[in-house]
């Protein structure tokens, strides 16, 4: 290390701190919505300070840094097609992010959810009151139970009904507004 030792390193740690959000940024454009950019972030920080001794001061960091981010994004993409029992086509890749630009547009889930709104509100007052206890509560059912009158066993046969109900009204709408079941 000798000769790269002190301000050389100073240098170094200077740039590679501030341009860690571009080489971030940089990593996502190269693999987006990938969990592993972070991985991937800390192997090229890595690479940089191993390598330290081969930049050459005067010359622009940033280009040097990006490009061993992009062969540590090689590298795993590699190292990922050799553990990967999966391996997408890159024509299927493209015609599955076009299709999904366009699902994006025409969230489903907010039909569901609309669907779902609605089916809520044909329930009972007592159903709804049951249903709200169950979902957005940390009280146990026997809680409920005990507040009620009501065995667990009964208000479990009537969460089930209640479920089953709520399912076949929502395929209802679904089916009366042309969407298809998720």
């Amino acid at each position: 290390m000798g000769l790269f030792s002190g301000k050389a390193d100073d240098y170094v740690v200077t740039q590679l701190a501030s341009c860690q959000a571009e080489i971030l940024a940089y990593i996502h454009s190269l693999l987006p919505g990938d969990a592993s950019v972070n991985d991937i972030l800390q192997r090229t920080n890595l690479v940089i300070w191993k390598k330290r001794q081969h930049f050459e001061l005067g010359t622009n960091f940033r280009a040097w840094a990006f490009s061993i981010a992009r062969w540590e994004v090689r590298a795993f993409l590699k190292e990922r097609k050799r553990k990967s029992w999966l391996i997408i086509d890159e024509e299927l890749a493209e015609k599955v992010t076009q299709t999904m630009e366009h699902v994006s547009q025409d969230n489903p889930m907010t039909d569901l959810r609309e669907a779902l709104d609605a089916c809520l509100h044909k329930l009972n007052e007592g159903e709804r009151e049951l249903l709200t206890h169950r979902y957005h509560s940390d009280a146990p059912l026997k809680v409920f139970a005990e507040a009620h009158g009501r065995p667990v066993t009964s208000l479990k046969t009537s969460l089930c009904r209640i479920r089953a109900s709520l399912k076949r009204c929502i395929e209802a709408a679904q089916k009366r507004a042309g969407i298809q079941s998720i």
